[in-house]
């Protein structure tokens, strides 16, 4: 089996209690069935807390004020310190660090959620490379289209290299990847995925950019326009189930401040993208949207596979860009003094935290994109312009 790993995979590291939030709260935290069965046989002074705080039928641990039991005051595990690593469950062992299998190949990547993850995600200055090996372990899917999967494969590496090609302006790199993956989808849903490969050739030539450059330039994207959209994907999140109860007026107040800045901003969507600046701008950099992209990218893109929905993948992973953009431009507006690099890492991990760690969040806000008539590709690119 391949393995595929972004290069700072390695260079994480928990950070404990120096973090500025826990992963022991906020989210239930299943235990699997060898950590229940070592958890049953466990003898000594810890057995009686342990065997209290679970709860066996739910195969999770218990929580307060929704917290982990065994978090202590001081945001360290109780499990850790009275019991040992070992004794973790799998869970607690491998956040953050996520994995996603396909035939032939397992993907691993770090969390945006986690604090010392989302550091090393967007602090980053270079483009993200990837690093490749190999295992012995093999494991079969049935019906996996591996058709299918390399032709998404082959369109996301084109992806990457578009969105990491820093001479070209950062709007039309974003652009022409959404414009791709839709393409991609109208093969995918015509059956014609053997035309796939004339498909990419077209976006990878050398003459996309100006191609595209033109067809942008003919294309009139008003204010209404991309403010409705936003507001439509500001719908989505009001939609979710809440993890945290902290997110909910949160994310209300900084839609409060985006709408009042769009009404004052009336002349122009030109003059609205600069609310905030310089310390929006500054922070919020071409640089930090292309890592943020190529995160979503690489951790959902290639699972199109399984559901046929790459355009679907596409719009998830731009759509939590601009979220956490937007979500970044009120703070910006609110308190710029605050709003630095530090304000921007959290921004981006209590974000990942509502929407990436709720299967249930990331089916309905994927099915509410699939809604083309507020999500066109048109749609999409109003978001930019």
């Amino acid at each position: 089996m391949q393995i595929t790993k972004p290069t700072f995979y390695k260079e994480f590291s928990c950070i404990a209690g120096a973090c500025p939030d826990t992963c022991c709260a906020g989210w239930q935290i299943m235990i699997d069935e060898k950590s229940l069965q070592k958890y049953r046989r466990f003898k000594g002074p810890f057995r009686n807390r342990l065997h209290n705080d679970i709860d066996w039928k739910e195969h999770s641990f218990c929580q307060y004020d929704k917290r982990c039991a065994f978090l202590n005051e001081d945001n360290l595990c109780d499990i850790y310190s009275e019991a040992g690593k070992d004794m973790l469950c799998d869970t607690c062992q491998k956040y953050p660090r996520h994995i996603e299998e396909f035939e032939g190949l397992r993907e691993y990547s770090l969390s945006l959620s986690c604090p010392a993850a989302a550091r090393l995600i967007l602090e980053s200055e270079a483009p993200v490379k990837f690093l490749h090996g190999e295992t012995d372990k093999e494991e079969t899917y049935p019906d996996f289209d591996f058709f299918l999967f390399t032709k998404l494969m082959d369109a996301r590496n084109l992806c990457f290299r578009i969105l990491q090609d820093r001479s070209r302006p950062m709007k039309l790199r974003l652009s022409i990847v959404l414009a791709l993956a839709h393409d991609l989808q109208v093969h995918i849903a015509r059956g014609t995925l053997f035309k796939t490969d004339a498909l990419l050739a077209r976006y990878e030539a050398s003459t996309v950019w100006e191609w595209f450059d033109r067809k942008l330039s003919g294309m009139e994207f008003t204010k209404d326009s991309s403010e409705r959209t936003l507001q439509n994907l500001f719908d989505i999140l009001d939609q979710l189930e809440v993890l945290r109860p902290d997110w909910p007026p949160y994310r209300k107040q900084a839609e409060s401040i985006l709408r009042f800045a769009m009404q004052k901003n009336t002349k122009s969507i030109s003059s609205y993208a600069t609310a905030g600046a310089p310390v929006f701008q500054e922070v919020f950099s071409d640089v930090v949207t292309e890592q943020l992209m190529v995160y979503f990218l690489f951790t959902y893109f290639a699972g199109a596979v399984y559901d046929q929905d790459a355009w679907g993948k596409m719009k998830f992973s731009f759509a939590s860009v601009i979220l956490i953009r937007e979500l970044f431009r009120a703070e910006c507006l609110m308190n710029p003094a605050e709003a630095d690099h530090e304000r921007l890492l959290q921004t981006a991990w209590r974000f990942a935290r509502e929407l990436e760690h709720s299967d249930p969040n990331k089916e309905l806000m994927e099915k509410r994109l699939g809604n083309e008539r507020l999500f066109h590709l048109r749609h999409m690119l109003s978001l930019l312009f």
